[in-house]
């Protein structure tokens, strides 16, 4: 079976910076704020967003250059088997 590797999102670094875990975000001051700040650039969990009532504008994220299937691709790092 094989396994790709997937970058973590930018809000998934965000929280680990910050020491957070699931349970703990949710009463994140720090956290709430770089949502709020980034929430219609990067993904946010649904149940968040809807916890802290906000709502996302995705025509205001910046569009996003054109990149080929295989630079997209590279952006993985490795393929595993176990």
């Amino acid at each position: 079976m094989a396994y790709l590797y997937t970058p973590a999102t930018a809000f998934e670094r965000q929280a680990r910076k910050l020491g957070l875990n699931e349970r703990t975000c949710v009463a994140s001051k720090v956290l709430r704020l770089w949502c709020e700040e980034n929430k219609d650039r990067y993904y946010i969990p649904e149940w968040l967003l809807a916890r802290w009532g906000m709502t996302v504008t995705p025509s205001l994220a910046p569009e996003q250059p054109f990149r080929s299937f295989v630079t997209e691709l590279s952006c993985f790092a490795s393929v595993r088997k176990l």
